[in-house]
């Protein structure tokens, strides 16, 4: 009775340590993935106050256009300006939600590699 009771003992230890080390795991993926959020919100928030102050740069320079040639010039400018910043921005987040993903996955990467063993 006593081998049964110390292997019950035994593996109810096995079980808190897996218990806590998954625990631990999946609190730093949380973490990781809390300060991976908080780069997506001040990437939005960049980018929406840059494109405010371009929109508003180019307003006023719409507004001192003399002619309808320089208008659409600075129209132009502005479209093109606007499609790289935004190409750029969407890059910038993907590669950041990735990120956002793999922080959420990274504390399960090790349950699926226990089972395949």
């Amino acid at each position: 009775m006593t081998k049964s009771l110390e292997k019950t003992e035994a593996t109810f230890q096995k079980a808190e340590a897996a218990v806590k080390t998954g625990l631990d795991s999946v609190l730093a993926g949380m973490g990781a993935a809390a300060k991976t959020a908080q780069t997506i919100g001040i990437e939005w928030a960049d980018y929406a106050k840059q494109s405010y102050e371009h929109s508003a740069a180019t307003a006023e320079k719409l507004s001192k256009a003399g002619t309808v040639a320089k208008a659409v010039e600075i129209q132009t400018e502005y479209v093109k300006a606007s499609f790289e910043r935004g190409a750029a921005q969407a890059a910038t987040l993907r590669d950041l939600y990735v990120a956002l993903a793999k922080d959420l996955a990274k504390p399960f990467e090790s349950f699926a590699l226990h089972k395949v063993a």
